[in-house]
């Protein structure tokens, strides 16, 4: 077949054209309305199942480093010490770990900074555990322990990306307050 021997979309067909074998065919068939309903049966089913197939075969994402400097002054992750600084997550409590975009209570997961997505009001979170920032020089480590206000605390980190839902996004360091 040539180009030029393919007709226009927008042009009337030529006097002595015919339709094709299957666009005939396509014409003069009428579908048997048992099939109809088996179609739209199977695809309903089909639009039903496939979410808890795809729950059922997810696999737990593999969780990030959880290793820490455990002297609860931190003197073995960090010599010279450091200020702590206040919470400034959407929780509360005493002013323990320091560093990070934000830092609290709010991202804690069994003790660490929790892993995955989370939502708070008009922000989405999806954080990862890291063990590059923590500590001095060549050794570091997921978390350090730091007592305050007569209570050890477990500083985690991880590396969160904020999504609002204006569609901005930012990703930085955020470390979680975990009472232990």
């Amino acid at each position: 077949m040539r180009f030029d021997q393919i007709p226009f979309a927008d042009r009337e067909p030529a006097e002595n054209s015919t339709p094709s074998h299957v666009l005939a065919s396509i014409a003069t068939t009428t579908p048997d309305r048992r099939n109809v309903l088996r179609g739209m049966m199977i695809a309903a089913a089909t639009a039903a199942l496939v979410p808890f197939e795809w729950l059922a075969t997810r696999r737990q994402a593999e969780a990030g480093p959880t290793s820490e400097w455990t002297s609860s002054n931190c003197t073995d992750g960090y010599p010279q010490g450091y200020n702590e600084q206040s919470n400034n997550w959407w929780s509360s409590g005493p002013a323990a770990c320091f560093g990070g975009w934000r830092r609290g209570s709010y991202p804690c997961s069994g003790g660490w900074h929790f892993e995955g997505f989370r939502s708070y009001s008009d922000e989405g979170y999806t954080s990862t555990r890291i063990a590059t920032a923590c500590g001095a020089g060549s050794t570091k480590k997921n978390a350090w322990r730091w007592t305050a206000s007569g209570s050890v605390y477990r500083c985690s980190d991880a590396s969160t990306r904020t999504v609002w839902n204006s569609g901005e996004s930012y990703t930085d360091l955020t470390i979680s307050m975990c009472r232990i």
